[in-house]
């Protein structure tokens, strides 16, 4: 059975949360890609069809701390 992530106010976070576009695999892909210096924020967001500031916030870890 999947674990369910959950902040310590008991809030789902991360890929179990229910507006989650992401998985934590593709979180940790962009961040990898990022780290290495390969593309920018644009690139990644139009690869994983999300927004540059979601990339943004992912890489400089506002958001997906765990994943």
């Amino acid at each position: 059975m999947n674990q369910i992530a959950r902040a310590p106010s008991g809030c789902r976070v991360g890929a179990s949360h229910h507006r989650s576009k992401l998985t934590s695999e593709q979180v940790a892909e962009i961040r990898a890609i990022y780290e290495t210096g390969g593309k920018g924020y644009g690139f990644l967001a139009e690869v994983y069809k999300c927004g540059a500031s979601t990339v943004r916030d992912i890489v400089q870890y506002r958001t997906r701390f765990a994943g």
